[in-house]
């Protein structure tokens, strides 16, 4: 009999009957629902042995093939569950229950940044501080996967966990588990207001994560996000080309670290987010918490400033890497191939092809513009492969 839990599908129904029977969950006591998404549930729950409190996400995946290229992914937690770090939620086990795969994560409180940070003005000079750090918890979380290699690649202020005065970045890896095989997910779940430019093209690397942390900095000074709009289709426009509003109440520090985490181009922004809090006067302690987890710790960019570029000006060529294709769970779709090349030969397609979109974009509404932009970037990629 085969093992594949795709085999079995999601029975949500025994879930919703079940969840709160004693064992349902081995060694767990569901205590109540933190919260839900389009990649699934989160409730808190207690393990009974020690009476400790945990948060288990149960992935809502109603897809065979697209569970199968999760359960894949889960396989692959052990990497993320290596790294011991004070502002990263702790991965500690996994597991299946009534088709339904779930991960079991350190509780790190049911408050996130989202609901701490200002609206619709800059946060009142008490909140200030406060905020600051943690924001700069939160990005010396971010600094701590870049360290082991890995990329979160959805740092949004939803992802941030709060417990009092500690901030704790959480759902990496999760989210784009469920991503992995639906170009348009990420947007439709609303994350174009932090997304890099480079990953609407399925590409990117620590630079993406650093122009993330760059929106939620503005996003905390300024008491909005860098680019607004009435759909996230406006909002992706404005990542691709419109450079960002500083207002004048900021201060010169931070006006020059947002101008360089926000640029389009990566090789223009913080080669680390260790640069970025450097800039900022948040210098990061050497990273002994990763090294004690004994996971190998990927070299980290060279610090040498990269000033931005004068108006008008050309940029000296800078020695930065370019955007590499995303990690394997974010590149299920590429097939295999070499997703720069494709991407070099389709991205002007693209382009081309939003733009003849766009008077339509607003009779198609949010979900037939994302499933217009995943057929053609699976048309792409199929292109792709036909010209190597």
């Amino acid at each position: 009999m085969s093992a594949d839990p795709a085999a079995t599908a999601p029975d949500w129904e025994a879930f919703h009957r079940n969840l709160r029977q004693p064992g349902y969950v081995r060694g767990y006591e569901i205590l109540g629902k933190l919260g839900s998404g389009m990649s699934g549930q989160v409730y808190r729950a207690r393990k009974a042995s020690i009476g400790k409190d945990y948060a288990i996400k149960f992935l809502q995946i109603d897809d065979a093939e697209v569970a199968r290229a999760v359960q894949a992914e889960l396989d692959q937690l052990r990497h993320f569950a290596q790294i011991d770090h004070p502002n990263l939620v702790a991965i500690e086990d996994r597991g299946l229950v009534d088709g339904i795969p779930f991960v079991v994560m350190a509780f790190a409180g049911s408050e996130t940044l989202r609901d701490r940070m200002p609206r619709g003005a800059p946060p009142a000079p008490a909140d200030l501080a406060r905020l600051r750090a943690w924001f700069a918890q939160a990005a010396a979380g971010v600094q701590a996967l870049h360290d082991h290699g890995l990329v979160h690649f959805d740092v949004k202020p939803q992802n941030v966990f709060l417990k009092g005065d500690v901030a704790r970045v959480g759902d990496f890896g999760l989210s784009k588990l469920a991503d992995g095989s639906r170009a348009s997910l990420s947007a439709a779940r609303g994350t174009p207001h932090y997304m890099a430019p480079e990953v609407l093209d399925r590409r990117g690397d620590r630079r993406s994560d650093v122009y993330s942390l760059g929106c939620i900095l503005y996003e905390l000074l300024c008491g909005q996000t860098p680019f607004v709009g009435d759909d996230a289709w406006q909002v992706m426009k404005q990542h691709a080309s419109t450079p960002p509003t500083l207002p004048p109440h900021l201060s010169a520090r931070d006006r020059e670290a947002l101008q360089r985490c926000l640029a389009k181009d990566p090789a223009a922004r913080f080669a680390s987010v260790r640069d970025l809090l450097a800039a900022l006067g948040e210098p990061l302690a050497a990273p002994a918490a990763a090294a004690a987890a004994g996971a190998p710790i990927a070299p980290i960019a060279p610090t040498a400033a990269v000033p931005p570029p004068s108006p008008g000006a050309p940029r000296a060529p800078q020695p930065q890497p370019q955007p590499q294709p995303l990690a394997p769970a974010v590149r299920a779709d590429a097939r295999g191939g070499n997703a720069a090349a494709a991407a070099s030969v389709w991205r002007p397609r693209l382009a081309a092809f939003l733009r003849r979109l766009e008077p339509l974009h607003g009779g198609l509404g949010i979900v037939g513009l994302m499933v217009a932009l995943a057929v053609f970037a699976a048309l792409a990629a199929r292109c792709g492969g036909a010209g190597r």
